[in-house]
């Protein structure tokens, strides 16, 4: 019988955020592997290998989702429900993304689905600790959702899952913190999609000096208040270029360290690729993050790249692709900024390093790995499955020429499942 994979979506499927992410690694899902993709609704076109479900009625779905959301949920669910009940859990998996209910969850695992979580980021309690420290620091009132409430509902529903799909080395440790064994914990990564960068040309800048790059959420989460301080602290001859929206928590802030024109603001662009192609180094110094889209987009620019921990991405290794410095650290942010930007030849292989490395993120590889990492649950067990990132690791061959000296939190996609020979699903 032919596998079978059920996911659970319940988005606005907009070409952003994790539905843009979800779209993109089942799009390339083995072809041996039939897929369901059940979500609310979709606002741009869909995979076409992919059997997308949407269960918002056509005449509702062009309400704006503020209006819709509680209601779709309810709808995505129901529907998800009525399949689990037509398909032969020996066959299928079921791979839900975050927001499903937990009567949803303990049916499908009634009906003897293996049942696996896909992490966007760290969990919610551990976010909500590092956020308020972060916050607290700034002398601020907590400004995001890791509330309580959201706290208790989401370390209830991590613990009704056989299997946690985790991003990268930070987000397997905020798991097995809450109590999920470390052989239910698959390290996974997210991934870039390269195809939307190969039009994209340098654009005009300063004739002198180095141009830093920052793309994301301009606010506390992502470290923006101790980058503005690094930079004005590291006094490079350049300017820092800040990609994005800015928090109303930090905008204050923001706009004083612009005035000295070190510091330049772009709010959203559509080409983020033409930002990439005319930087010189990438920095996103992120306190909580999964995958960072982002760090893959750069690196597949050719940028070398300063991160935290957080960011790295599985992608960035300190010392061979980027820097990586400590979480909060305005001073090694700092040492990192001046740096890259005084050696021209360092930035030069780090950028190179970081470009080779990103071929494997692409999401291609992504997909096919995380479909067949869903086939073969089908017939695992919590108590039985052996952790991904304990397999063996020199046994794909010799390690590919950036000369990096190790793999990046034993995980790298096409490493994993490309190369070892699984062949056709069964």
């Amino acid at each position: 019988m032919r596998p079978r994979c059920l996911v659970y979506a319940s988005y606005s499927f907009n070409g952003h955020g994790p539905s843009e992410s979800c779209a993109s690694i089942v799009a390339h899902f083995p072809e041996e592997l039939s897929t369901d993709l059940f979500i609310a609704r979709a606002r741009k076109p869909m995979p076409p290998n992919v059997r997308t479900h949407e269960a918002v009625p056509p005449l509702v779905r062009e309400l704006p989702w503020r209006f819709i959301r509680k209601r779709a949920d309810v709808a995505v669910a129901r529907r998800f429900a009525a399949a689990l009940r037509k398909h032969d859990p020996a066959s299928t998996v079921v791979y839900m993304w975050p927001g499903a209910p937990l009567w949803l969850i303990r049916e499908a695992r009634r009906l003897g689905f293996p049942v696996v979580r896909e992490m966007i980021n760290s969990t919610i309690a551990a976010a909500g600790l590092i956020l308020d420290a972060a916050y607290e620091a700034l002398n601020m009132p907590p400004a995001h959702l890791a509330t309580a409430r959201a706290i208790e509902d989401e370390t209830r529903e991590l613990h009704e899952y056989d299997f946690v799909f985790a991003s990268n080395p930070e987000v397997e440790a905020s798991l097995e913190r809450l109590g999920i064994r470390r052989d239910q914990i698959l390290p996974t990564s997210f991934g870039w999609t390269s195809d939307k960068f190969n039009r994209s040309e340098p654009e005009p800048r300063l004739e002198r000096g180095v141009r830093a790059l920052f793309v994301g959420s301009i606010g506390v989460r992502k470290g923006v208040p101790e980058l503005l301080d690094a930079w004005r602290d590291a006094g490079v001859d350049g300017e820092l270029v800040l990609v994005g929206n800015v928090e109303a928590a930090i905008a204050e802030l923001v706009d004083r360290q612009t005035e000295d024109g070190r510091v330049r603001l772009t709010g959203h662009v559509r080409d983020v690729g033409a930002k990439y192609r005319s930087a010189d180094i990438f920095v996103f110094p992120t306190l909580e993050e999964g995958g960072p889209q982002v760090t893959y987009e750069a690196a597949g620019c050719g940028l070398p790249i300063i991160t935290t921990p957080m960011g790295a991405a599985r992608l960035v290794e300190d010392g061979c692709s980027g820097i990586v410095v400590a979480p909060g650290s305005r001073e090694q942010l700092a040492a990192a900024l001046r740096t890259l930007a005084n050696d021209p030849g360092l930035r030069g292989r780090y950028g190179e390093a970081a470009r080779a490395r990103a071929g494997a993120f692409d999401y291609r590889h992504v997909g096919l790995a995380r479909g067949r990492q869903s086939h073969i649950l089908r017939n695992a067990s919590p108590g039985k499955l052996q952790p991904f990132a304990e397999h063996p690791r020199k046994t794909s061959g010799q390690m590919p020429l950036w000369r990096c000296s190790r793999k990046i939190g034993g995980y790298t996609p096409s490493e994993k499942w490309g190369n070892q020979g699984l062949g056709r699903l069964s």
